[in-house]
């Protein structure tokens, strides 16, 4: 007879998530250090079971890998960025007790998790095809998110792909993937469908189809999927961009990092609706909270017209100190023009020569200027 954990964990590979979930609850509540695992997937990925919460999901994360759960320290070793400082070396330290512990278990979870570290985290190509290889195990045992896994991986869209995994990009070996996941349920994989369709990669190009696979994964709780519909239809003219705001504000409220971003380009520039100063630095600041760098730039734009130089001049360091090169060139003219700090062209040029070497142009030809001022002096 099935445990309690083996039978939620059996529901959710067949994804019958939302039976699931209480059963994870009741266990976690229990000290079930596992369920938290699957706690934190819930609230990562759109499920549409509860409300997406990147943060929150880390914390249920550290929670059970701090209760020695080996899948749970996995998860936050692949969502590092998600850590402070002191938890980052926390979890890093004990590297080897999560891939240990995981390599102990032989089911299709520790599988998918194992294979996604080593996909990510691999430093050689043969560390990379053999983590494929695990991820590929999983998946063929009927484990959606494995099937979505590998379609990333094989993805051309998905920009932060390892390096290593270049010789692996196939269309359409990521669109018979994504279709193996969208088959179970998953919402995700059939936003990303969306793209190929829309886009006309491994497919023939049917706008129309991505956008139905767009609007289907959104009426699961896709929250992504509703941020590119309204950059689709924010594009458009009349009608189609305040469908396009409508589209944005929803997924905004839901949570969803970018769209607070363009939601508040929206308000700023009257795309779709009025222009209202007041919501744009609302939701560029919660925008900015959620580590959106463009955000915490155009905030800093818009403190810098008010005359609050203070705060413009913090919001443009927190986004260059993160590498983001607009920022950079804002905060390099803080530097040259003392805006909300003391005056300092070498501090210009620094800025300046980081943003370049990013292929930043409007920094090269500030660049340029500023070399011939100092030229004169």
């Amino acid at each position: 007879m099935m445990t309690e954990l083996e039978t939620a964990e059996k529901l959710f590979q067949s994804y019958q998530i939302k039976e699931a979930y209480p059963l994870f609850q009741k266990l976690a509540e229990e000290g079930s250090a596992r369920a938290l695992y699957f706690l934190a997937l819930y609230e990562q990925y759109y499920l549409g079971v509860v409300p997406y919460s990147p943060k929150g999901a880390v914390k249920k994360a550290l929670q059970g890998a701090r209760a020695g759960d080996g899948l749970c320290g996995i998860y936050c070793m692949l969502h590092y960025d998600a850590l402070s400082h002191e938890e980052f070396h926390e979890i890093m330290d004990a590297e080897e007790k999560w891939i240990a512990g995981a390599r102990e278990e032989s089911g299709i979870y520790a599988m998918e998790a194992l294979g996604c570290l080593g996909v990510v985290h691999g430093k050689t190509e043969e560390e990379v095809h053999t983590s494929l290889h695990l991820l590929e195990a999983a998946a063929m045992q009927g484990y959606w998110k494995a099937w979505n896994d590998l379609g990333q991986f094989h993805d051309r869209h998905v920009k932060d792909n390892s390096p290593l995994l270049k010789k692996y990009i196939d269309d359409k070996k990521a669109l018979l993937c994504y279709r193996k996941a969208a088959e179970a349920g998953y919402p995700d994989a059939w936003q990303r469908m969306a793209y190929f369709y829309y886009l006309g990669d491994g497919v023939a190009k049917d706008e129309k189809e991505g956008i139905r696979l767009f609007k289907k994964a959104f009426s699961k709780g896709h929250l992504k999927a509703g941020t590119a519909l309204g950059m689709l239809y924010l594009f458009g003219e009349g009608q189609e961009k305040k469908e396009g705001f409508r589209y944005t504000k929803r997924a905004a409220e839901g949570g969803e990092p970018t769209a607070m971003g363009n939601l508040g380009n929206c308000y700023y520039y009257g795309n779709g609706t009025k222009k209202d100063r007041r919501l744009a630095k609302i939701w560029y600041q919660k925008a900015s909270d959620e580590g959106m760098d463009s955000s915490s730039t155009q905030l800093g734009a818009m403190y810098h017209e008010e005359g609050n130089d203070t705060k413009a001049f913090a919001l443009f360091k927190k986004a260059a100190d993160r590498g983001f090169p607009e920022a950079m060139g804002w905060l390099a003219a803080c530097y040259q023009y003392g805006y909300g700090t003391e005056k300092s062209s070498l501090a210009a040029v620094r800025w300046l020569e980081k943003a370049a070497a990013m292929g930043n142009h409007d920094a090269e030809t500030a660049l340029r200027y500023l070399h011939e001022e100092l030229k004169k002096q």
